[in-house]
């Protein structure tokens, strides 16, 4: 059959046409499953945003609210955002390699699911969570009406040493800690809120507030609060790391507690105790099993205000020296507490102190009993004036005289203030005896008062 040049060259100019009309089809997303899926794309350009398919929370719905949830161990870097709500059920642990990012602001709930909750972090792992004081971090548990020993609490494990061995279990089962990493790094807290934490498990088996377990001099720990546990609210197992800036409130065990060897620094520390319950202000031990352990506890603090408040068995006491501690304590107000000031107690933490590795200086004791010093056998010591020496610059006053000015958080600005620069540069200069200095209240903002 013969074609006429006119019907080839139509057919020429349709195929021409065609090419034009496929290389002009729209192009986009054309993945279904892709959050910028573009229905109208005939040509796929590469640029489908698929939804991220490792997730690592649940969703899920309690009452009217939704959250986050979050269970078992996070073993890759994850970010808790300032967007949603937030919720830990069960033990949960950062693992080795692993980074917990926390915004600022953001408020994580503990659970009411017949759960422990709680937050550890392992050795290797991190935590970076800084709020502001405009913006806390807060760890509250989910009830109408939460009450002390609600969940667990936090926890950081790292490989600093201790003085129970190569390493040990957490309490809970909360992880292991301890090693000869003494800067050992596991990350930041800073302006962080703990509420109603320290679920008691069993016979010296609880859970705090916070519980740095191992915890080397890398990680940095300022603005912290503890507020109305069950347990202690901040406790030391050992370990090199230091704490400036920290609220104990409302504990209703010890409000500070080092063991095991710890040998960090401290400064600018409260306590106010509750009526509910509390014991110690400050209890502080080497070993109890052996007093003479090594690395001894030995940590220096300064610039400490102690409340204490009688809560019904009179037992309370400021500081409870221990066990084989050795430490230097500066700039301490301790007053309110019905049993003791301050207290030395077992043969070699009293051998301490004579032999000058146990220290307070620059302080003010005014409370009932002020200093008591007893033996391992629980005889009263004699001949021992050095650690209350006035010499020292120490007062025991009795007379109250520091309540007018001890309302809240505020300490005094009364001369006669240490400088505890001379221990380091960790340390800043401060030429008052307290924890806050009147009229510069660094705890506004980001606390909650009893």
């Amino acid at each position: 059959m013969k074609i006429q040049k006119s019907t080839v060259k139509m057919m020429v100019l349709a195929g021409a046409l065609l090419a034009v009309v496929l290389a002009c089809k729209k192009k986009g997303c054309t993945d279904p499953l892709a959050t910028n899926y573009d229905a109208e794309a005939k040509k796929d350009d590469g640029s489908c945003e698929l939804p991220d398919t490792d997730t690592w929370y649940t969703e899920v719905t309690i009452g009217s609210e939704t959250y986050n949830q979050i269970t078992g161990t996070i073993d890759a870097d994850r970010t808790i955002t300032a967007a949603g709500n937030w919720m830990i059920s069960g033990g949960v642990f950062v693992g080795s390699g692993a980074t917990l990012t926390i915004e600022p602001g953001v408020t994580v709930y503990a659970a009411n699911d017949g759960t422990t909750p709680f937050l550890s972090i392992s050795q290797g792992g991190k935590i970076e969570a800084c709020g502001t004081a405009d913006e806390p971090i807060v760890f509250t548990p989910i009830a109408d009406a939460p009450t002390p020993g609600s969940w667990g609490g936090i926890i950081i494990n790292g490989y600093a040493p201790i003085n129970t061995g190569a390493s040990a279990e957490g309490e809970g089962g909360t992880g292991i800690y301890g090693g000869d990493n003494a800067a050992d790094n596991s990350g930041s807290m800073c302006y962080v809120r703990v509420e109603y934490a320290g679920k008691i498990l069993g016979t010296d088996n609880e859970l705090n507030g916070f519980s740095f377990n191992g915890c080397g001099s890398g990680t940095t720990l300022h603005h912290l609060q503890a507020y109305k546990g069950s347990d202690d609210g901040f406790e030391f197992f050992g370990g090199t790391v230091s704490l400036k800036y920290a609220i104990s409130s409302g504990n209703q065990d010890d409000s500070f507690d080092w063991t095991h060897g710890w040998s960090g620094n401290g400064q600018f520390w409260v306590v106010n105790q509750d009526a509910v319950g509390g014991d110690r202000g400050i209890e502080a031990d080497n070993n109890g099993d052996n007093n003479e352990a090594a690395p001894y506890s030995n940590p220096n603090i300064a610039n400490v205000t102690l409340i204490g408040v009688n809560d019904g068995d009179d037992s309370n006491q400021g500081l409870k020296l221990r066990e084989g501690t050795k430490g230097n304590l500066m700039n301490f107000v301790v007053t309110g507490f019905p049993k003791r000031g301050a207290q030395v107690e077992h043969d070699v933490t009293l051998g301490n102190m004579d032999g000058g590795s146990l220290t307070m200086m620059n302080s003010i004791i005014d409370n009932v009993n002020p200093f008591v010093f007893t033996t391992s056998a629980g005889d009263a010591a004699t001949g021992i004036a050095n650690f209350e020496d006035v010499a020292n610059g120490n007062t025991s006053a009795t007379d109250g005289s520091l309540v007018g000015f001890l309302s809240g958080y505020v300490g005094t600005t009364a001369t006669g203030a240490g400088d505890p620069t001379a221990w380091g540069s960790w340390f800043d200069a401060a030429s008052y005896i307290g924890a806050v200095q009147s009229g510069s209240d660094w705890t506004a903002g980001w606390t909650k008062a009893l």
